[in-house]
């Protein structure tokens, strides 16, 4: 059976990694626009490869890697042109493609140890009346590896854009990007990413197992010295199950603040009512 490359529904995946030309784009956009099943698969395929490139900490490219690609390129043997003795027709003049934009990110502090200890045990150490309450998309570059924009969905305002994905683009083209990885107690870990000049944050769940029947994640910010401690709710993390799973903050993150991450009753709570399962301080290193 031929498959048919015309069918927009085949390209879905290629559009969430930025992988069509500009026909196919088009094509699929002009589709999205009359078909909610089309667009809601697109906006999972884009979120999946945001939160897969997102969740992977950049590597370190030993210092050999460019001297020995160049070394290679020296040495391998070049193809003698082959003459062509037909006729052919004029050749439109070829468009090169555009070159992939690859974005190095630095990574951060790693939580877990004293830190995230501490911050765990400031969270219930305020009065009482406040206690009432990501294998990867990744881009190979000379000088380093690094989570790559390959798809680059900061340029990308068509349909298949949800508004995780714009959150999360906005924090990580922040200059005073951070972001650091904990463990999640009952298993799989946290990624935290934020920005102070923005305001705002993100986490982003690897291996987290469903929140018990009848219970939810829900997230928190607790504030610094300046706020007095307070603890503020930042929002719920409907759908994580095992796989990855990101969720943008609610509300604007103070300096120095904490985030964490509690098990509440469905629909959450005002406050947090169990230990926290995951607390990252944000305060610079």
């Amino acid at each position: 059976m031929t498959e048919r490359h015309d069918d927009p529904a085949l390209l879905t995946g290629a559009y969430a990694l930025d992988a069509l030309s500009d026909d196919e784009r088009a094509l699929l956009e002009d589709v999205l626009t009359t078909s909610p099943e089309l667009q809601a698969e697109t906006d999972s395929l884009r979120e999946t490869a945001l939160q897969l490139a997102y969740a992977v900490a950049p590597v370190e490219a030993p210092a050999s890697l460019k001297t020995s690609l160049l070394a290679q390129i020296a040495t391998t043997p070049q193809a003698a042109p082959v003459a062509s003795t037909a006729r052919t027709a004029p050749a439109q003049e070829a468009r090169p493609a555009p070159a992939a934009q690859v974005t190095s990110i630095d990574a951060g502090p790693t939580a877990g140890g004293r830190a995230s200890s501490e911050a765990r045990r400031r969270w219930f150490q305020r009065p009482a009346v406040m206690l009432t309450a990501a294998a990867a998309v990744a881009a190979v570059f000379f000088g380093g590896l690094g989570v790559g924009s390959v798809f680059d969905p900061s340029n990308s305002s068509g349909p298949g854009t949800t508004q995780a994905s714009s959150g999360l683009d906005r924090i990580y083209a922040a200059s005073d990007f951070q972001r650091t990885t904990t463990k999640v107690e009952g298993g799989g870990s946290a990624t935290v990413v934020w920005s102070n000049d923005l305001g705002k944050s993100a986490v982003i769940l690897d291996g987290v197992q469903q929140a018990p029947k009848g219970k939810t994640y829900e997230l928190w910010y607790i504030g610094g010295e300046a706020e007095g401690g307070a603890i503020t709710a930042a929002g719920l993390v409907d759908g994580a199950a095992d796989g990855v799973h990101s969720a943008v903050l609610k509300g604007s993150m103070s300096d120095g603040a904490t985030i964490g991450m509690t098990v509440e009753p469905a629909g959450g709570s005002d406050q947090p009512t169990t230990t926290p399962i995951m607390a990252v301080p944000t305060t610079t290193a």
